[in-house]
């Protein structure tokens, strides 16, 4: 794992503000250098001057992380400049704030994947392999409370985007917990001030606006939002802690229990059919495969799960 965070190389997509940039002063005062990466490269080198001034290292990086040959050259210019990346945040992304399914062009449903998921794997491919090398380290996804439940209207590709982190982030911890000198966690925060409605509004072709559209809106543009930088300090204790869920907005609970209790409703459901579909499952001599030796696999053949 990456160990005490003192004089090693962060890598932060998205930084040039919102949470991008709280997690960047977080792991700053964390005794990190920080690579600082951003597609808006004129906000991103006023982002980077500012944290430089206050006594951080500090080294701007334009890229667009829809890029593989962008992040291979950034990659080159980090650690030339700072040395070997060890932690890398996929924090840059997009939305569709305002639009309804059936206003999403094809072309902007492809741009919101690209950004917040593709961007993703672009970066772990590019840095993972270094960071073994190096001996170990830690990868942040910023995903969203929409990546643990659904159900919100005019959200479709974002949070189809960030559920898709959240299954990525745990498949990648549980495929890199094998050798233990990767960890993984995704950030699923709430309503956060940040520049979301602003770069959102970019992705769908919009002019730039100082004021918030009306057709914009959401919980990034809300006065009343989390400061970025706390989110940025919890993201600092999950790495600390090898944390794999980030939860900084824990009065979602309720939400997310009763997706849970969903969930469980249709396992239910599809027993009780199961059993009128086959009431003798082994009349053939053969029992019916099921999720049991996955789930022990998953749970170390403990009932309960282990902590994440």
């Amino acid at each position: 794992m990456i160990g005490d965070l003192q004089g090693k190389v962060a890598f932060i997509t998205g930084s040039a503000g919102g949470i991008g940039l709280g997690m960047a002063r977080a792991f700053a005062e964390a005794g990190m250098k920080i690579a600082m990466a951003d597609v808006d490269a004129e906000a991103l080198e006023q982002a980077a001057s500012d944290l430089e001034a206050s006594g951080a290292t500090v080294l701007a990086v334009p890229l667009d992380v829809t890029d593989p040959a962008g992040w291979a050259a950034a990659a080159e210019k980090v650690q030339a400049a700072l040395g070997p990346v060890q932690l890398l945040c996929n924090n840059a992304g997009v939305s569709t704030l305002g639009l309804k399914f059936g206003q999403i062009t094809p072309e902007l449903w492809t741009k919101v994947v690209d950004t917040n998921v593709n961007g993703a794997f672009n970066g772990i491919r590019c840095f993972l392999e270094p960071m073994v090398a190096a001996g170990g380290g830690h990868i942040v996804n910023t995903a969203s409370m929409g990546g643990l439940f659904g159900g919100i209207p005019d959200l479709t590709a974002y949070t189809a985007t960030k559920f898709a982190l959240v299954g990525l982030s745990e498949s990648l911890r549980a495929e890199l917990a094998v050798d233990g000198l990767v960890g993984v966690s995704v950030v699923c925060p709430g309503g956060v001030r940040s520049r979301l409605w602003r770069t959102s509004l970019r992705a769908r072709g919009v002019a730039d606006a100082d004021a918030v559209p009306s057709s914009a809106g959401g919980q990034s543009a809300s006065p009343d939002g989390m400061d970025p930088y706390e989110v940025g300090l919890r993201t600092v204790d999950a790495v600390h802690n090898n944390e794999l869920y980030v939860i900084t907005h824990p009065e979602f609970r309720a939400a997310i229990v009763y997706r849970h209790d969903q969930l469980m409703a249709a396992c239910d459901h599809g027993e009780a059919v199961g059993a009128e579909l086959h009431p003798n499952p082994d009349e053939n001599g053969t029992a019916r495969l099921d999720g049991t030796l996955l789930v022990e696999t998953l749970t170390g053949g403990n009932p309960k799960p282990p902590a994440l």
